[in-house]
């Protein structure tokens, strides 16, 4: 932070292109640091564009680094509209280091709104980037797993998890520049009965924070990494109001009411906090983990409306509801019940109800059919997947 403050302090008379592009990088580290006021101030500053007419590479590296910005900051639309504008510049301009950035941000929106398919396409996209060796960012490797989880469960990204957690590089990449790691880390560790792991992580985690006690962000990622290994709702609740991150403090809460939960005296409480994250995650377009809150919530009497994953404007084909609009995709693709459900957060029963819905529309009477069909109709790929070289179109 400290070098990329004094790179954009130092005046370049011969209008390199790399001097040009030194704020946009100081942007994109105080976007880790979710340092979102100063950040926001300085990608819109007169002197970020001092060094004349934009090359496509600036161009390129401004719409991602803006985008990734904003959807930090939880504004997802206006950022993912920024990314995909900033990934066809890149493309054109064969920028490919600056790739991997929007496929995380493109994959990780992705999976929080329950669009399987286009999240498995751009984590594609990030597995073609590190065979060409232009990888080299742990966060891609973080999204992988946490998709591998979905689609199979915590073993399917056992190997992942224990690949991160034990390379202490790649750790503190992640620990310091995606604030959700280091619980979902402890989260997955536990599930797979690798305390070993989650100690490991815990322990990363507060040495990060122990060496920059002036991050907010990373203070309040230790904490809530030593609050799910302790199981201690103090500091998952200190971690929720350390944050800066929306999406952060509401995982916080989340695994704080599910502490909550086990003692039948904190049921108000437990509630309460639940609605919190609920409300959290609404606010920045995470569909899949508003389902899985509102189930929560349903276990204690509490019905909630939330966003379903995989909205999309106008009116969906054969009459097709939301939910199953989401179910058909999802079977089209060869999912069981069982993982149709785990990815949406609805019971298998809930599962076939839909689906029998969505034969009956379409006139259908197996999956092999629907899959033909689905197929036939997107062309091999949803229609949410954006193409980047379209030059237009929306998320």
């Amino acid at each position: 932070m400290q070098y990329a403050a004094a790179a954009v302090d130092t005046r370049c008379d011969e209008h390199h292109e790399f001097c040009a592009l030194a704020p946009f990088w100081r942007v994109a580290l105080l976007t880790k640091a979710r340092e979102f006021k100063a950040g926001w101030r300085a990608i819109n500053s007169p002197e970020v564009y001092r060094g004349g007419p934009e090359s496509p590479l600036m161009t390129a590296t401004s719409l991602i680094i803006r985008g990734e910005l904003l959807f930090a900051r939880g504004c997802v639309d206006d950022g993912l509209a920024d990314v995909n504008a900033g990934l066809r510049a890149a493309e054109r301009c064969e920028a490919r280091l600056l790739l991997p950035t929007g496929y995380v941000v493109l994959a990780l929106a992705a999976f929080r709104r329950a669009d399987m398919r286009t999240c498995l396409h751009f984590v594609d996209k990030l597995t073609g980037e590190a065979l060409l060796g232009y990888f080299g960012q742990a966060a891609g490797a973080w999204v992988t797993a946490q998709v591998a989880e979905a689609r199979g469960g915590t073993d399917r990204a056992a190997g992942l998890i224990a690949g991160i957690v034990s390379d202490r590089l790649v750790l503190r990449q992640l620990l310091v520049s995606e604030p959700a790691a280091a619980s979902w880390l402890v989260r997955a560790s536990c599930k797979l009965g690798a305390r070993d792991l989650a100690e490991a992580a815990v322990t990363a985690a507060a040495t990060a924070s122990a060496e920059h006690p002036g991050f907010r962000v990373i203070r309040g990622a230790a904490l809530h990494a030593a609050g799910l290994l302790e199981e201690d709702s103090g500091k998952l609740l200190e971690a929720a109001n350390t944050y800066p991150d929306r999406w952060c403090g509401a995982s916080a809460r989340e695994d704080m009411a599910g502490l909550l939960a086990e003692r039948r005296s904190e049921r108000s409480n437990t509630v309460r906090t639940f609605e919190l994250a609920l409300g959290a995650y609404t606010a920045v377009g995470a569909a899949r983990d508003a389902s899985r809150v509102a189930n929560k919530l349903r276990d204690f009497g509490v019905r909630r409306g939330v966003i379903r994953p995989v909205q999309r404007e106008g009116h969906q084909p054969h009459g097709l509801t939301n939910m199953e609009f989401a179910v058909a995709e999802l079977v089209s693709q060869g999912h069981t019940n069982n993982e149709v459900g785990r990815q949406l957060f609805i019971s298998r029963h809930t599962v076939a109800f839909h689906l029998k819905k969505v034969y009956q529309k379409m006139s259908l009477t197996s999956r092999v059919e629907l899959a033909a069909s689905w197929k036939q109709r997107n062309g091999g790929m949803s229609s949410n997947v954006r193409n980047h070289d379209d030059g237009g179109g929306r998320w």
